[in-house]
């Protein structure tokens, strides 16, 4: 593939779908050359289904990616370190409580990405060069601003569209209600993914 490669990170929740069908829409562009879904294998079955929609929805292609099972891993999780260690945000009582380090987003979402972007430039075990190859569209929304940082890799741009057309995630909602009457919207998450909860209540 030549030129920049542009690809949207794709978790079929609000803001990603948005993104995705205004990019389709030609309301955001240029074009993008694909969307990437990292698959946890533990969302919602309302969340593959919404995506199997999608996926008649857009003119460039989804890859559906995975690191394997969560649900599997997580329960024959074996920590052999001094401190508590999860992959996933849970949290703990007793003691001081707080929550316990996690590595889900980087291991089940970041890394499967990064692998098919890799894959798509023909980088698989090679190094890749300092210039901007990939710009990575990112679907955070206004009200989610904290959460924007610059890509850690050389190769990657991140740019993130919904910011650019100041839309929040109840812009996004309205959005979708207007042009597509009828269908709903659904939340991606882990099926078994804690609530955000204080430590102090945490049982």
């Amino acid at each position: 593939m030549s030129g920049l490669l542009r690809a949207i990170s794709l978790g079929a929740g609000v803001q990603s779908t948005i993104l995705a069908l205004k990019a389709a829409r030609g309301e955001i562009g240029p074009l993008p050359d694909c969307a990437i879904f990292a698959d946890t294998i533990a969302e919602p079955v309302a969340v593959y289904r919404h995506l199997d929609w999608l996926e008649t929805q857009l003119p460039f292609p989804i890859y559906r990616v995975s690191a394997g099972n969560l649900r599997k891993d997580l329960m024959t999780q074996r920590s052999t370190r001094a401190y508590s260690l999860m992959p996933i945000p849970a949290y703990v009582a007793g003691g001081n409580g707080g929550s316990v380090n996690r590595s889900c987003t980087r291991d089940y979402k970041i890394r499967p990405i990064m692998k098919q972007l890799r894959a798509l430039l023909d980088l698989t075990g090679k190094r890749a060069p300092k210039r901007v190859l990939v710009e990575q569209w990112i679907g955070i929304s206004t009200d989610e601003a904290m959460r924007m940082k610059p890509s850690r890799e050389g190769w990657i741009r991140h740019r993130w569209p919904l910011i650019e057309e100041r839309m929040s995630r109840g812009d996004c909602i309205e959005w979708f209600k207007r042009h597509y009457p009828g269908r709903s919207l659904v939340k991606s998450a882990c099926t078994f993914c804690p609530p955000a909860i204080s430590p102090s209540s945490a049982a």
